[in-house]
């Protein structure tokens, strides 16, 4: 299993997390703060030197892109499909090299999954370069937040001007914002890559299922990418190519190994019903009791972003009741029914 997952530092991939850190801007610490943690002041002193750098105009549009609405995510999918590009203004190159309608339809895909015909279709192809028909198609898709709604609108009738702006706005958070502090960054990662490196190695199965928040991965011939990040902070994000010949990506932030230090049992116990206690994560918890669910149909059920699902399933997957399987290409989310009522019969067995 470790000869699939391939430990790497990839600067676009860095590059696209820098990009949430500073366009959710508050939003990031507190996601931080959310696991009872505090950013350190590497990160905090990071961000802010990086904010000096940026116009106003600028700032808009890393807001614009790269908050919680935003269309930035879109950056993921290049650099998933070009895995050996290992510099920024490399996969900045191969967005400008896509015409304006094939930027959009990328958008298009990453957003209406499910109210798209099945790819590779002559149905799917029909959609390429049709704006009235893509436009009918997001007004029949589901979207929980309607800022993103009116961002992917506005992608399919301004579709020149929006991939514009968008490399325009990578091309200069690229030269002011990232490549004058890449190095530190790169050198901040590498200083606690060698742990990770031997985590996996020494037990990948523990490694796996600790910092990768699942049971076992499935077998992937092209295998697996895990990015160890700096400003991912703590915690793993999964991105699914959605291709079978093409790797999927872990992201781990580099600190996560915070998150297993402490071993008392009663600031475990209180982590756990800290987790539990958000009505959304009760929700979610409801739905996987029944049937395993991926992402989007999640948002759908529950009224909230797909973002907001993540995040939500992150916790869920911190304190190990829920997990996720590879399956059709999507990664679908289970519930463990015994890692969930374990701790709860532990907490009874204690009084």
């Amino acid at each position: 299993m470790k000869k699939s997952i391939d430990i790497r530092i990839s600067a676009p991939m860095e590059f696209l997390n820098s990009l949430f850190a500073l366009g959710t801007d508050k939003g990031f610490i507190e996601m931080i703060r959310a696991f009872d943690l505090e950013p350190n002041a590497k990160i905090t002193g990071m961000l802010q030197e990086m904010k000096k750098t940026l116009s106003h105009y600028i700032q808009q549009e890393l807001t614009y892109f790269f908050d919680s609405s935003g269309l930035g995510f879109i950056l993921y999918k290049y650099i998933v499909h070009n895995p050996t590009l290992d510099k920024v203004n490399e996969i900045i190159d191969q967005v400008q090299q896509d015409t304006a309608d094939e930027f959009v339809f990328k958008i298009i895909e990453s957003v209406c999954k499910n109210t798209l015909p099945e790819r590779g279709t002559p149905a799917y192809k029909a959609f390429k370069g049709k704006q009235l028909k893509l436009l009918q198609l997001i007004q029949d898709t589901k979207f929980q937040d309607e800022n993103r709604k009116s961002r992917v609108i506005e992608a399919v009738e301004n579709p020149e001007e929006i991939k514009q702006r968008f490399t325009l706005l990578l091309n200069r958070l690229n030269t002011v914002a990232f490549t004058p502090f890449e190095d530190e960054i790169i050198k901040n990662i590498e200083t606690e890559k060698p742990r990770y490196d031997a985590m996996l190695k020494d037990n990948p199965d523990l490694f796996i299922s600790q910092y990768l928040n699942i049971d076992s991965l499935k077998d992937h011939p092209p295998g697996y990418v895990l990015h160890l990040s700096f400003f991912k902070y703590v915690s793993c994000h999964a991105y699914s190519s959605y291709q079978e010949n093409v790797r999927d990506w872990f992201v781990l932030g580099i600190y996560s190994e915070l998150l297993f230090n402490d071993s008392a049992i009663a600031e475990r116990q209180a982590h756990f019903f800290k987790v539990l206690s958000d009505v959304n994560r009760i929700a979610i918890i409801r739905l996987l009791s029944e049937r395993p669910w991926f992402g989007q149909e999640l948002a759908e059920a529950l009224n909230i972003s797909p973002p907001t699902v993540s995040y939500h399933i992150g916790f869920l997957q911190q304190i190990g009741v829920v997990s996720f399987t590879r399956t059709e290409n999507r990664f679908y989310y289970e519930l463990d029914r015994d890692k969930l009522l374990r701790p709860l019969d532990d907490f009874l067995k204690s009084f």
